[in-house]
């Protein structure tokens, strides 16, 4: 009985140590065979998380790596004299030192979502209304991109949310889809009830994506290859977080060359909505990466 008892003591202060790949014998059904399983699920979870950690660090250096080369080599261009101060150069250094703000304001926020720090101030809030609030928020950018930004909704679609949040996700996803859309085609923002929950779909016409592209839509920092200097790649990683957060699912439907569709599920909600002026608040919009909700 002790002999086991020693070798998972041994392998617990190894890996306190930093060895990550130490592991005990698990063979047999008693107590201890029960415990020594227990140990290597939580080594693998660890090593896991340890190694996600590293990949997260990695990404994001490569990510803030490419936009702060650009601002340096122009500057260092501009101090030198190689290259005149027009307009366009300080509009694209503008440009570039939001694109290094946007990823470090989403890391933050997708950092206090997966801690639990995130504050949701939950009412019985009309959908409907909501994506027809984000449509309008969205309109100016849609006309300037030649897409038809429209809204589908059958009635009032009450769900028991934060509808600065929920805004929010629907703002960076309509700010993904039109990054994705060409010029003449169209975003379709819709609200419905299925059965006990509501779905919220954000539904567009554009390039659509690959199959082996689609379980990795959610993952932080991963984008797909056309778009890949557009967004923080952070947009859909915080849409996933808030979702479950409201004890929700998000998932991602497409055929490439055909548009994609991310569909939103949530409970629904019995007692009335809170009044629209209240429900009211800036909407995300991952484009500009600067208005964030309140909270």
């Amino acid at each position: 009985m002790l002999r086991p008892i020693g070798t998972l003591t041994a392998a617990a202060r190894r890996l306190r140590d930093g060895d990550r790949d130490g592991r005990v014998p698990e063979s047999g059904r008693d107590e201890l065979s029960e415990l020594a399983r227990a140990f290597n699920q939580m080594a693998d979870s660890v090593r896991a998380a340890q190694d996600d950690q590293r990949r997260l660090i990695a990404d994001v250096a490569h990510e803030l790596r490419n936009p702060l080369s650009n601002v340096r080599g122009y500057l260092e261009a501009l101090q030198d004299g190689v290259v005149d101060p027009t307009p366009d150069l300080f509009a694209s250094l503008h440009e570039e030192v939001l694109l290094n703000q946007r990823i470090v304001g989403d890391l933050q926020e997708l950092a206090l979502a997966e801690a639990g720090a995130l504050v949701y101030h939950r009412s019985p809030t009309d959908l409907a209304e909501l994506i027809e609030r984000a449509r309008v928020a969205h309109r100016t950018a849609a006309d300037a991109a030649g897409v038809t930004l429209t809204v589908a909704a059958d009635g009032p679609v009450i769900a028991d949310v934060d509808p600065d949040r929920i805004r929010q996700v629907v703002g960076n996803l309509v700010g993904n889809a039109l990054r994705a859309t060409p010029a003449g085609g169209s975003i379709t923002l819709s609200a419905g009830t299925d059965g006990d929950g509501v779905v919220l779909r954000v539904a567009d016409t554009g390039a659509g994506i690959a199959a082996e592209h689609l379980p990795h839509v959610f993952d932080r920092l991963w984008r797909a290859r056309p778009y890949r200097d557009r967004g923080s790649g952070l947009g859909l990683a915080i849409v996933r977080q808030i979702v479950r957060d409201h004890d929700g699912d998000v998932s991602a439907h497409s055929v490439e060359g055909a548009g994609a569709t991310f569909e939103i599920r949530l409970p629904a909600a019995v007692s009335p909505p809170r009044s629209p002026t209240s429900a009211a608040g800036p909407a995300r919009d991952d484009r500009a990466g600067t208005a964030r909700p309140p909270g």
